[in-house]
C-alpha cells in the first residue's frame, strides 16, 4: 500500500488494492478507541440499465432495486446478520443514495472478525420468495409513511421541476408499482453485476494494522470468486438541469414548506475539481444562509424562517450537482425574494466573511 502524508493534520492515508480489485484506503490512528470501516458499493438508484455482453441488448430494471437489495443482504441462511455483528460488539448500518450503497461498521474490539463479517454481508446473497414478499411490504409501508412528509415529498417535487421526469426525481426506494416488479431474478442479476470488488471501496480508520487487515480481506474475498457476469452496467449519463414550471403541491400540513433548487450547469466535473466545487458551494451557502449569517439572524428574528428547519444542502456527484435552500415559512414568496437578493450579492458576502 502507498502512503500519502499530511503534515498539517499529522496523519497519513494509505491506499492500495486487493487481489480482486477492491480499493482500500486506511487512516491509522494509534491510541484511539473506536475503529470504523465504510464499504462503498458503486451502485445506486440511478443505475437501472444493464446491457448483455454478447448481444448488446439493454434491459431496464425497476426503480428501487438498489435499495431493496441493500435491505435483503442482511438476511442470511441462518437469520439476520446484524445479530452476529452485535455479538462481536459492532454496530452496522446501511443506506442507498442515487449513486451508491454504503455499509458502515463501527466497533472497539474484534475489528478483523467484523471486517470479515462485513464482506460476508455484501457478497453472500440469500434470497427467498417469502423474504422478498415480506420486504416488499416493509418498503411499501416506508413509502406510505413518507407520502405526507412535506420535506421528503417537496424534495422530489423540486427535483422534478429541475430535472424533469428522470431518475433524480424518483424516490430511491421506488414506487408501489415498481416494488411489485422486483423479483428474485432481478435481485440476483443486479447483485451479480454490481456487488463485485472492482465496483467497491473499503475505507478503514482507527488503531489498526493495515497489513493484517489487507491479508484478511484478500483471504475473505477469495472465498467469493465468481465468473464474469452475463450482464454489465451502463455508464451513467450526465444530468444537466432543465428547469420547468410545475404546479403547486398541496399536503394536509399546518405550515407551508418551501424549497428552492439551483442546478449546476457544470455537471460532469470529476476528481479534485469536483471536490473543490462541492466545498466551495458548501462554504458559500454557509456564509450566505448558515446559522451565523446576517440572513439567518435577520429573518429568524422577524419570523420569516423557522430556525430549526431552515438550511441549505449541496449534492455534488460526477454526473450531477445541485443546491437546495429552504424550510418552513408562512411567506414563501417573500422568502424567495430574500434568498434571491442574498445570492445576488454572494461574491461580496464571501469575500468579506472569508477575509
Amino acid at each position: 500500500m502507498k502512503s500519502i502524508q499530511e503534515p498539517r493534520l499529522k496523519e497519513s492515508l494509505w491506499r492500495g488494492e486487493c487481489d480482486e480489485g477492491l480499493s482500500i484506503c486506511g487512516v491509522p490512528r494509534p491510541g484511539t478507541r473506536h475503529k470504523c470501516a465504510v464499504l462503498f458499493v458503486d451502485y445506486g438508484s440511478v443505475d437501472r440499465d444493464l446491457v448483455d455482453r454478447d448481444t448488446g441488448q439493454v434491459v431496464q430494471t425497476p426503480v428501487g432495486v438498489a435499495h431493496f437489495l441493500e435491505h435483503r443482504l442482511f438476511t442470511k441462511g441462518y437469520g439476520d446478520i446484524t445479530e452476529r455483528f452485535n455479538r462481536l460488539g459492532a454496530d452496522i448500518n446501511a443506506s442507498t443514495s442515487y449513486t451508491g450503497t454504503v455499509f458502515t461498521m463501527t466497533c472497539i474490539e474484534n475489528f478483523i472478525e467484523n471486517i470479515d463479517l462485513l464482506l460476508d454481508l455484501v457478497f453472500d446473497l440469500h434470497l427467498s420468495q417469502e423474504g422478498i414478499e415480506r420486504e416488499r411490504e416493509v418498503i411499501a409501508r416506508e413509502l406510505r409513511l413518507g407520502s405526507d412528509d412535506p420535506e421528503w415529498v417537496g424534495y422530489f417535487h423540486g427535483l422534478k421541476a429541475l430535472y424533469g421526469e428522470g431518475p433524480l426525481a424518483r424516490d430511491m426506494a421506488g414506487t408501489h408499482q415498481s416494488l411489485e416488479a422486483i423479483d428474485l431474478q432481478i435481485l440476483s442479476m443486479c447483485h451479480d453485476v454490481f456487488y463485485r470488488p472492482q465496483h467497491m471501496g473499503l475505507y478503514l480508520c482507527g488503531d489498526i494494522d493495515l497489513d493484517t487487515c489487507r491479508r484478511s480481506i484478500d483471504r475473505r474475498i477469495g472465498q467469493y470468486q465468481r465468473s464474469a457476469p452475463r450482464w454489465q452496467r451502463v455508464e451513467r449519463p450526465v444530468y444537466v438541469p432543465a428547469p420547468q414550471a410545475i404546479g403547486e403541491l398541496a399536503l394536509p400540513i399546518v405550515r407551508p414548506y418551501a424549497l428552492y433548487f439551483f442546478g449546476d450547469d457544470r455537471s460532469g466535473v470529476i476528481g479534485r475539481c469536483l471536490l473543490q466545487r462541492e466545498l466551495a458551494l458548501e462554504l458559500a451557502l454557509d456564509i450566505a444562509f448558515g446559522p451565523a449569517s446576517d440572513f439567518f439572524a435577520k429573518h429568524y428574528g422577524n419570523g420569516l424562517i423557522d430556525g430549526d428547519a431552515f438550511g441549505c444542502e449541496v449534492y455534488a456527484e460526477p454526473t450531477f450537482c445541485f443546491c437546495v435552500v429552504g424550510g418552513y415559512t408562512d411567506r414563501s414568496e417573500q422568502l424567495y425574494d430574500e434568498i434571491r437578493a442574498t445570492l445576488a450579492g454572494l461574491d461580496d458576502l464571501v469575500k468579506a466573511d472569508f477575509a
